[in-house]
């Protein structure tokens, strides 16, 4: 009977482990959305800004590239 009980406990937390370490997952997979949205966002304002400006908008992140 001790037994059981022990592996239930052990079940419950190992549960409880597994919950909240998919939680973080969660919210580190989120954190990583939400800051490649802000790097589109940036290179779509850079674009914009480019064909504002130049007329052609460089294909290079490196601003010193040149096409």
């Amino acid at each position: 009977m001790a037994t059981e009980a022990h592996q239930s406990i052990s079940e419950s937390t190992d549960t409880a482990a597994l919950v909240a370490a998919l939680q973080a997952q969660t919210e580190a997979i989120n954190r990583l959305a939400d800051s490649n949205q802000q790097v589109i966002d940036y290179l779509l304002s850079q674009e914009a800004e480019d064909l504002d400006g130049e007329g052609v908008p460089s294909t290079y992140l490196d601003p010193e590239e040149v096409d």
